[in-house]
């Protein structure tokens, strides 16, 4: 069953592989990179994996719907999918891991990638965003015949596209009917092209267009890292009305204590003023926008991908009212935006051309073009915080974001207030595989630590109370969000999020 979202991408799970097998220093030593186990602790029959995909019928000898636990060499990544084809539910698994939990005798099919190898420059998929069946292209015409025998004739949803090359579409064989031109990634080719295509070609062109950036002092250096995010951070502009305002997460700290959750396990915060009643509305939960950073992280992605995540935190998030009763206040409220770029170098000089933008909204987010946003300056993107709620949106208006059996939940977005975020940065980067970052010319705060069983450390898990009571199936107080650190923005090394 195909499996698209067009730009809304409520699940952004799925990953992006190659459609060719890559030639790995563990594949020449003989030596497979991942071995699937039938029961838990790397126990029960066995199968052996090199870089690829495989699908139902190639995970025969472990089983479909039988993998419990995995290895994994060093520097490869396997995603896991509850269905065939590569679709469905996924897991992303970079280490051995001895109890797939909620993907036990779950997989119907698999990738196995070497982290950081070699791409083609393009790769087109049959779902959207970047997932189910896929197949690679390099220069050169592929006509119905060479198509249908990889990701398959007018099957193509999304396509991915490097710096210096462009793809055409056709929807007839032999390079002919309606056409279609792309010079960057496609998370949806567009309802007119979408399973729809029946010939492609592939040409180069120069990687130069008017979005190019050149990087200061044609080096990625921690000074350039940062002057590139702040080139790139976003306004935002605050809801009238707006009483909830964000703040520095030390703002927080004289009004709030760490503790030891017993549900979870882990160091949390809640409030040193109990919330009695839960919509008791405490002073500093009004924030401080006026010393507010923007928290933004340089996260390097795959397909020479950098992703410049840019959260916003703000002390408390305001719910909305259901007949009469507030639901879904929560103490800590982390929103985001982030700005894709491409990497490529011209002429012996490194430029970043900027792709794609993500606005998060709740527990899901929107992604659309560079060239859709609204731009400030022409290089950072507008976006628009919901009055209580903040999150996050392209334009301004009334979005409905969930429907209850009862009613809508919406947010409601307009120009209040204008967040120039690049006036106040706190830049990091952040490494997806070491689950840890640095700071770009500004320290790493502690509470970003992600040992939070550690009585002695600074490290978070969730930034506000625990979650109280229910109505109409939505908490009267939710619980207080996780950190970025716990994001898949920052933490995998593919997904745009």
């Amino acid at each position: 069953m195909k499996i698209f979202k067009l730009f809304v991408l409520v699940s952004l799970l799925a990953l992006t592989a190659p459609a060719f097998t890559f030639i790995t220093p563990a594949d020449a030593a003989g030596q497979s990179p991942v071995t699937a186990y039938r029961d838990g602790n790397f126990t029960g029959v066995t199968q052996d994996f090199e870089t690829g995909l495989y699908n139902v019928d190639q995970i025969g000898t472990v089983g479909n719907d039988k993998i419990s636990s995995i290895r994994i060499a060093p520097g490869y990544r396997v995603t896991l999918y509850k269905d065939y084809n590569f679709s469905g539910s996924s897991k992303v698994l970079y280490a051995d891991t001895a109890w797939l939990d909620d993907f036990n005798d779950e997989t119907s099919s698999m990738k196995v990638e070497l982290i950081g190898a070699a791409r083609m420059p393009v790769t087109a998929y049959s779902n959207s965003p970047y997932g189910g069946l896929e197949q690679a292209f390099g220069v050169g015409n592929y006509d119905w015949a060479e198509l249908q025998a990889g990701v398959g004739n007018d099957s193509i949803s999304s396509i991915r596209v490097a710096p210096g090359y462009k793809v055409t579409l056709y929807k007839n064989a032999n390079f002919s009917g309606a056409s279609k031109v792309l010079t960057a990634d496609a998370i949806y080719v567009g309802s007119d092209f979408n399973d729809a295509v029946s010939s492609l070609r592939v040409e180069a062109i120069s990687p130069l267009d008017a979005t190019s950036v050149a990087v200061p002092n044609n080096a990625y250096t921690d000074a350039s890292k940062r002057q590139l995010l702040e080139t790139f951070a976003p306004r935002i502009w605050m809801a009238q009305g707006e009483s909830y305002f964000p703040s520095s997460v030390e703002f927080t700290f004289p009004h709030v204590d760490r503790y030891l959750n017993p549900s979870s396990g882990k160091y949390e915060i809640k409030t040193k003023t109990p919330l009695d009643p839960y919509t008791l509305k405490l002073p500093y939960f009004s924030g401080d926008l006026a010393n507010a950073p923007i928290y933004a992280f340089w996260v390097e992605k795959d397909y020479n991908n950098v992703d410049m995540v840019f959260f916003q935190f703000s002390p408390y998030d305001l719910g909305k009212t259901v007949f009469g009763t507030e639901v879904g206040d929560h103490v800590g409220d982390w929103e985001r935006i982030t700005v894709r770029l491409a990497k490529f170098v011209d002429n012996n000089t490194n430029y970043l051309k900027p792709v794609q933008v993500f606005y998060g909204a709740h527990s899901f987010g929107t992604a659309y073009n560079w060239d859709e946003v609204t731009k400030i300056n022409q290089t950072h993107p507008v976006g628009y915080t919901a009055f209580g709620s903040h999150g996050m949106w392209k334009d301004a208006g009334t979005h409905v974001y969930q429907e209850l059996v009862v009613t809508q939940l919406t947010d409601v977005t307009n120009q209040g207030t204008a967040w120039d975020t690049w006036n106040n940065v706190q830049a990091f980067q952040y490494y997806p595989h070491l689950s840890t970052g640095n700071g770009l010319g500004n320290p790493w705060p502690t509470w970003l630590d992600k040992d939070y069983t550690n009585p002695n450390s600074d490290a978070v898990y969730r930034f506000g109370n625990p979650a109280q009571g229910s109505f109409f199936g939505q908490p009267l107080l939710a619980g207080g969000p996780t950190g970025p650190q716990e994001k898949g923005a920052l933490t995998n090394d593919v997904v745009l999020d």
